[in-house]
């Protein structure tokens, strides 16, 4: 077995162990900041090391077609992993147990908004690359024959089906070394009888021409009209491979997305709270969070998805045995960035004190009676209520 294979184990059983070990360091005070420090970051780290080895082993298949659905099976792997963790170990209970009394720190906040969005940009891009990648053309062939077919043509869908592998065989393979040749001679190929080059080059192509049918050859228009045909099906089906390969990425990001989500709820006791810490609660980026929410969350999307780009030109370029180092630069930047954030943000998670508790119920009380419109002014009913709920504020 290949060795790339065994270490996508080790890390996902790192992976799975991490989460797991949650549930029972977190109930012993001592090893509570340690669970909450270590454990997510053992968990990202795993996993985006184990997304790299993923992508060494499709590459390493990509001229024989081996292993092409490995990154496919490994997404809905993780996805099962941190759904079964989401339901259990940080299941919407487990949570609130994990950070009762617990504020956050500003940094927490940035890592559970910002990081969680880098996150999901990286499972976006990356999710595509693996979907697209994966997509053959027989498969879309299945999936998209019955909504484009030239009625003239359907006793010959198996042989249309074979001719869309040969073409499908063309675009694989160095059809730019053909071109180049072609090109070269364009205006001699047909008074030089000797095209060494040009002849080398098709060779290497290894490629077969299209098989027409013969009964479709006796007819020369009919036989324009089935080629193209065949051409026309294959852009569409080509066409199509990245609009389905970002249908299962952002499926698979939505799912895995979602799931880190309440890892980083944990990690940095960030749940949209009011901390009663008038430092936090009053701090300029938390009381405009809604301000500026969007746009952070579209920027660290967006780093996100660069992060898979730079990843790929980086492995492409050491095959080439090229200079990559600025692309590993900018990979490993993010990288570390990530986790010095998550270990500051875990550090940054605080008891609250009894001021902390009073303050924030105070103004959960106050806002949640201008949500719900409290108001004396709309019944006497409400009048008695909201002087009760007054009265108790008061008393804070």
């Amino acid at each position: 077995m290949n060795f790339k294979y065994i270490i996508v184990f080790i890390l996902l059983l790192s992976f799975s162990t991490s989460l797991y070990n949650i549930k029972y360091f977190s109930k012993k005070e001592k090893y509570t900041e340690l669970s909450r420090t270590l454990f997510p970051i053992i968990t990202m780290v795993t996993f985006f090391v184990a997304c790299y080895f993923v992508s060494l082993i499709i590459s390493d298949g990509a001229e024989t077609g081996k292993d092409k659905y490995f990154g496919i099976i490994f997404m809905f792997i993780v996805g099962v992993i941190l759904t079964v963790v989401n339901l259990s170990i940080l299941g919407k209970e487990k949570l609130e147990e994990y950070t009762k009394g617990k504020k956050f720190s500003i940094v927490g906040l940035f890592m559970a908004l910002g990081v969680s969005a880098i996150v999901f940009g990286f499972l976006d891009n990356f999710g595509m690359k693996l979907g697209t990648e994966a997509l053959d053309d027989t498969f879309l062939q299945v999936f998209l024959s019955p909504f484009s077919q030239d009625t003239r043509f359907l006793d010959y869908q198996d042989n249309i089906k074979e001719n869309l592998s040969t073409i499908n065989k063309w675009v694989s393979a160095d059809w730019r070394k053909v071109m180049n040749q072609l090109l070269r001679f364009k205006d001699t190929i047909k008074n030089v009888p000797q095209l060494s080059t040009l002849y080398k080059s098709i060779k290497q192509f290894d490629c077969d021409k299209l098989n027409i049918p013969r009964e479709i050859l006796k007819d020369s228009s009919l036989t324009n009209d089935y080629v193209d045909n065949i051409r026309d099906k294959y852009d569409i089906i080509d066409g199509s491979k990245s609009m389905l390969g970002n249908t299962f990425s952002d499926f698979i990001g939505a799912i895995l997305g979602a799931a880190l989500i309440n890892l980083f709820i944990y990690m940095t006791a960030y749940d949209g709270i009011i901390t009663g810490d008038d430092k936090i609660d009053n701090n300029f980026f938390t009381r405009h969070l809604s301000s500026y929410a969007p746009f952070m969350e579209a920027i660290f999307i967006a780093l996100g998805c660069l992060v898979p780009i730079f990843l790929n030109i980086a492995m492409n370029r050491n095959s080439n045995k090229k200079n990559n180092f600025y692309s590993w630069l900018v990979v490993g930047f993010v990288f570390i960035v990530m986790i010095i954030m998550m270990y500051i943000s875990s550090k940054g998670v605080k008891n609250m004190d009894f001021d902390d508790k009073k303050n924030s119920i105070k103004k959960t009380l106050i806002g949640l009676k201008a949500r719900v419109d409290l108001n004396k002014n709309n019944s006497e009913l409400e009048n008695v209520l909201e002087e009760k709920v007054d009265n108790f504020i008061n008393s804070l």
